[in-house]
């Protein structure tokens, strides 16, 4: 045993001096993902939240987790998935150690909030564009509407029709708040948007600024417009969903070429 704890220090010390003299992207990358840049591929799945994680590898073949990544196959195409944890800050740094980390076509799967009233639990919603309601997407785009790659969002669209489910297509409105976002969803209701999240503004600025292929889909987890947040609706109709909305990810993730 303490030739095994002797060992296993050895290797830790040797393994951080060699990331010591490594470029200095291949560090970020390490820091952030917690592997190097050749450990991910060039398709990711990106997700908010744990659930959505696991739901996604349960789609998947041959699971190898690789830091804070996971790899894996969905039909003969490799694809990794990536969690970033709530909001653009967060969301934007990942997408930086992504990019260093040589991604083509980016994914985004999870939750959001229906704007609309017709939008229901469980739906599906394909974002073809979302409003910067953020802070962090200012910083990539001048735009205050940022555009998902038009290609992955038809096939998004493509793969969800095939498959009969309740889809939404429109614009989704991104904010920094998850309880008192209030203000921001009047603006939401007044530009049109079909919902609500964290995140997609910043997936679509930074890889627009990046010439990375990106796209989101997502599934309806709460009403807001109707006072009803996330905890008092989650359940198996939005669980459902969630699977939905992963699947048609997958799927546009294995279809186009990068």
């Amino acid at each position: 045993m303490t030739y095994l704890k002797c060992w296993g220090s050895w290797f830790l010390k040797l393994a951080a001096s060699l990331l010591r003299t490594a470029p200095k992207h291949v560090r970020e990358v390490y820091a952030i993902l917690g592997c190097r840049p050749g450990k991910v591929e060039r398709r990711v799945l990106l997700t908010a939240t744990r659930i959505a994680t696991r739901r996604a590898l349960r789609l998947l073949k041959g699971i190898e987790k690789r830091g804070e990544t996971f790899h894996g196959h969905y039909g003969d195409v490799a694809i990794s998935v990536v969690y970033t944890g709530l909001g653009s800050p967060a969301t934007a740094v990942v997408l930086e150690a992504l990019n260093k980390a040589g991604i083509r076509l980016v994914v985004r799967s999870d939750f959001a909030g229906a704007v609309k009233r017709e939008v229901e639990l469980g739906d599906v919603i394909v974002a073809e564009r979302a409003f910067a309601g953020d802070g962090t997407s200012k910083h990539y785009v001048n735009e205050n509407v940022v555009e998902g790659s038009r290609d992955v969002t038809d096939t998004l669209i493509n793969s969800a029709l095939s498959k009969g489910w309740r889809v939404h297509v429109g614009s989704i409105w991104t904010t920094d708040v998850l309880f008192r976002e209030e203000e921001d969803l009047k603006k939401a209701v007044k530009a049109g948007c079909i919902g609500i999240d964290m995140e997609t503004s910043a997936v679509f600025a930074v890889c627009s600024f990046y010439g990375i292929k990106s796209g989101a889909v997502m599934t309806v987890s709460d009403k807001p417009v109707e006072g009803k947040d996330i905890f008092d609706c989650i359940g198996g109709k939005v669980i459902n969903g969630l699977d939905n909305a992963v699947e048609i990810a997958l799927d546009a993730l294995s279809e186009i070429e990068v």
